[in-house]
């Protein structure tokens, strides 16, 4: 083989390893912008509910009728951003953390809503804070250990609201106002971090 096809063999492999590397980085963006979108679906929905608590007032059945629905739609929308997103990158979901997942989020459930309301003896607005932080942190934190060790980017989303549960027991008031908006901070710069995290791998 004479030495301009050895040269030219080199180039070709250099441009295939360039595409590939774009192609990489194209699908690590993707990656990342499916979790700063599943977070931040959560985000519009804590706070349109926030909105409408000031404008209507609404009874505590509200909440009932709500927060079932939101999370209906939320996990609808998750699903179909998630599956155009294993379309793309040629992956299948595995089942295993699936279960894992729902696991979490169910003892999380559990310890926040139903543990820690019946433990405490705190005002009804401190507990309903406290429950909030409580099951957020624990359900996104195990979320994180068990499935997504590799997404840095969701550490703030449980360990801002983790943080403010010793801040929340000693409140008296404004306690589970305080805890809606802790999440979403959290939630926040978790959006941020992954929308981050997409620029970078698309200038790799």
């Amino acid at each position: 083989m004479s030495y301009s096809k050895q040269v030219m063999g080199m180039e070709d492999v250099r441009e295939l390893r360039d595409v590939l590397e774009r192609v990489e980085g194209k699908l690590i963006a993707a990656g990342k912008m499916y979790g700063a979108m599943s977070f931040a679906v959560w985000l519009v929905i804590l706070m349109l509910y926030y909105v409408l608590l000031a404008i209507m007032n609404p009874p505590w059945q509200f909440n009932v009728l709500y927060w079932p629905v939101a999370f209906a739609l939320a996990m609808k929308f998750s699903g179909e951003i998630w599956k155009r997103f294993t379309r793309l990158a040629g992956m299948e979901g595995s089942r295993k953390d699936d279960i894992k997942i729902a696991l979490v989020w169910s003892l999380g459930f559990v310890l926040g809503w139903i543990v820690v309301p019946a433990v405490l003896n705190r005002p009804v607005d401190t507990e309903i804070g406290l429950a909030l932080l409580t099951f957020i942190s624990f359900s996104v934190g195990g979320m994180f250990l068990v499935a997504m060790r590799s997404e840095k980017e969701v550490i703030p989303a449980f360990l801002v609201p983790a943080l403010l549960i010793p801040i929340a027991y000693g409140m008296e008031a404004g306690t589970s106002l305080m805890a809606g908006f802790g999440v979403g901070l959290g939630y926040s710069i978790t959006v941020l971090l992954y929308l981050y995290s997409a620029f970078r791998a698309i200038e790799r």
